[in-house]
C-alpha cells in the first residue's frame, strides 16, 4: 500500500476542538464527537517524557467500542520533530490578458495551452484552447474587441465542458483567466490544479506571415498556490493513510468488502491547521534500520479566524508537557 508521503506509515488524527478529559476513561465516556486528546501511553493525562496516543471521538456505535479512534503509540524519546502548519487557502493561477488598442483590419488572438490535457499528470500533454476576434475596417473599440475575444474563447472552452479555466471581463480593455478549483473525490479524484499559460498576439489581416503587431499585453497576477490544510488535502490524506490501516487491499475482498467498512472524517470543506508528529521505531530484525513514521493531527478551524486557533494551541500544550517547550512550535495567535 503506497503513502501519501515518504514515511513507512502515516496515520491521521482529524477533530474540530479538544477534549477537556484528561483520561481515556473519561475521554470514551463524555468526549464530544469530533474532539481530540492527548494522553500517556496508559490512558493518564500527559506527562513530561511519556510515551503518548492521540485519540479522536467520533459518532460510532459506543455499544461496540466503534465510537473512537486512537494513533499508534508515540515514544517521546523517539520523536524527531514536531511541525506545525498553518491553514493557508489554495489559490489559482490568473493571467489579465489587455487589448492595448483598436487597429483596424486585425486579428486579435488570445491561447491558453491547458497542460496534463486529459488528466495524464505528463505537462507532455497538452491541449490549445483560442479566442479570435477580427476587428472592421472601422468602429471596433478596445471594448468590443474584448469581448469579442472573451466571447469566442468562452465557447471553446465550453465544448471542453467549461471544467478548467474561468473567463471575467476586467475594466473595459482586459481579460481575467483563472484556473477553476477543481474537486476532490476520494480515491478517484486528486483535485489537481489547472495548469496552463496564456499567449496573446496579434496580426494584420491578410499578413501571410502573421507577423505579431503585440496589441495583447499578458500579466499573470497570481500561480497556482495548492495551500496547506485545505481539505483537499486532508481527504487525500485520509484516503492514502486509511487504506494502510483498514483495508490494504483496497476493496480487492469484494464482494465480501461490498458494503463501505472504512470510517472517514475529513471534509472538502474543512479548513485545517496541521500538527505533524514525525518519529520512529526501531524495526525487529538483524538490520539497524529505522522505521520512520508521522502521525498528523489535522485540526479544523470551521473558518480562518485567529480565535479559531485556540483548539491547536491546546495540542500544542500537551506536546510541550510530554516533549519538552523546546521540541514543539509556538503557539499561534488568537487575537
Amino acid at each position: 500500500m503506497s503513502v501519501f508521503g515518504p514515511e513507512q506509515v502515516e496515520e491521521p488524527i482529524i477533530g474540530n476542538a479538544v477534549a477537556a478529559e484528561t483520561t481515556l476513561a473519561t475521554f470514551i465516556a463524555s468526549a464530544s464527537d469530533k474532539e481530540i486528546k492527548v494522553l500517556s501511553a496508559d490512558g493518564t493525562a500527559p506527562a513530561a517524557g511519556e510515551n503518548f496516543k492521540v485519540y479522536q471521538k467520533t459518532a460510532g456505535d459506543s455499544s461496540k467500542n466503534l465510537d473512537y479512534e486512537f494513533s499508534d503509540i508515540v515514544k517521546a524519546d523517539k520523536v524527531e520533530k514536531v511541525i506545525l502548519a498553518t491553514y493557508l487557502a489554495e489559490v489559482q493561477k490568473s493571467v489579465t490578458a489587455t487589448v492595448s488598442a483598436a487597429v483596424a483590419n486585425t486579428t486579435y488572438v488570445l491561447e491558453c495551452i491547458i497542460y496534463n490535457d486529459g488528466g495524464t499528470l505528463s505537462p507532455e500533454n497538452f491541449a490549445t484552447v483560442s479566442g479570435f476576434y477580427t476587428s472592421a475596417a472601422s468602429g471596433d473599440t478596445v471594448t468590443t474587441i474584448r469581448d469579442g475575444l472573451l466571447a469566442s474563447l468562452q465557447y471553446n472552452l465550453s465544448r471542453r465542458g467549461n471544467s478548467e479555466l474561468v473567463l471575467t471581463s476586467s475594466s473595459t480593455n482586459a481579460i481575467v483567466i483563472a484556473g477553476k478549483a477543481q474537486a476532490v473525490v476520494p480515491g478517484k479524484i486528486i483535485g489537481k490544479q489547472i495548469e496552463f499559460n496564456v499567449n496573446g498576439k496579434s496580426f494584420v489581416t491578410g499578413d501571410v506571415t502573421h507577423t505579431n503587431t503585440n496589441q495583447i499585453a499578458l500579466t499573470v497576477s497570481a500561480e497556482n498556490n495548492p495551500g496547506k490544510g485545505t481539505g483537499k488535502y486532508a481527504v487525500n490524506l485520509e484516503w492514502f493513510a486509511k487504506g494502510y490501516k483498514y483495508d490494504a487491499a483496497r476493496y480487492g475482498g469484494w464482494p465480501a468488502d461490498f458494503q463501505d467498512r472504512v470510517p472517514f472524517y475529513a471534509s472538502a470543506n474543512g479548513v485545517y491547521n496541521v500538527i505533524h508528529i514525525k518519529y520512529f521505531e526501531d524495526r525487529q530484525s538483524p538490520t539497524v534500520e529505522k522505521q520512520k513514521k508521522v502521525l498528523t493531527i489535522l485540526v479544523d478551524k470551521g473558518t480562518d479566524t485567529a480565535p479559531n486557533n485556540a483548539a491547536t494551541n491546546a495540542v500544542l500544550g500537551d506536546l510541550r508537557t510530554i516533549l519538552g517547550a523546546g521540541n514543539v512550535p509556538a503557539d499561534l495567535p488568537v487575537t
